[in-house]
């Protein structure tokens, strides 16, 4: 399936900055039936670095069309709120974007959808990175370490702590063993500072709109 193919198209988003400075959608339109205020977007910079942890899988089979179609790209439209977008959905492919995207993952249940296939993939994908890669007594299966997150993930949901979709994908692309390393492993994506700079997508807001030059971000 292409990405302009993929299941459950939305026209639009509006995304807000949450406590954990990550961006979650607060509004989408009628045509997909979103949790808004639960449901991550992956901004940007996180796309960016996304596609760099996804590189690393390449020579053990990673599949463009499977990673297109788990996402539903979108861009800035406007500024509607204090740390408040509006985003319209574009036809742009995660890997070569024509402007910088958003990434809405591509849901249609709980179980099933082009977003879950993607996350099987990654997940086989990095369990051949790792026996490629480290002399383990027996070789890794992608059954165990699925165990292992839907555990932790259980235990995240009985707290009332929600992970972000970003988090989600990363866990998955960084995971290694305890006890095991990989000297070539890229460092989490999330940015290090203990706040998010919004100015940085000013230029990608349309300037008919006269929004003040001085906002109270």
């Amino acid at each position: 399936m292409s990405a302009d193919e993929s299941i459950n198209r939305n026209s639009w988003c509006v995304v807000c900055i949450g406590d954990d400075y990550n961006w979650w959608v607060h509004e989408a339109g009628d045509d997909v039936n979103l949790d808004a205020g639960s449901s991550g977007i992956i901004d940007p910079k996180q796309v960016e670095h996304m596609v760099d942890l996804l590189d690393q899988l390449r020579p053990y089979g990673l599949d463009n069309e499977i990673v297109s179609s788990a996402f539903i790209t979108y861009a800035i439209e406007r500024e509607t709120a204090k740390e408040m977008l509006r985003l319209r959905e574009t036809r742009d492919d995660v890997f070569s974007p024509r402007e910088r995207v958003f990434c809405l993952p591509n849901i249609v249940g709980e179980q099933e959808g082009p977003f879950v296939e993607f996350m099987d993939h990654i997940m086989a994908m990095r369990v051949k990175l790792l026996n490629a890669s480290i002399d383990f007594k027996q070789p890794l299966n992608a059954e165990e370490i699925e165990d292992i997150f839907h555990a932790e993930q259980q235990e995240r949901y009985i707290s009332g702590v929600k992970m972000h979709v970003f988090d989600e994908i990363v866990s998955v692309l960084d995971y290694v063993p305890l006890g095991y390393s990989l000297d070539d492993d890229v460092d989490d994506g999330q940015p290090p500072e203990d706040s998010v700079d919004l100015s940085e997508f000013d230029s990608e807001i349309d300037e008919s709109l006269n929004i003040p030059e001085e906002k109270n971000w």
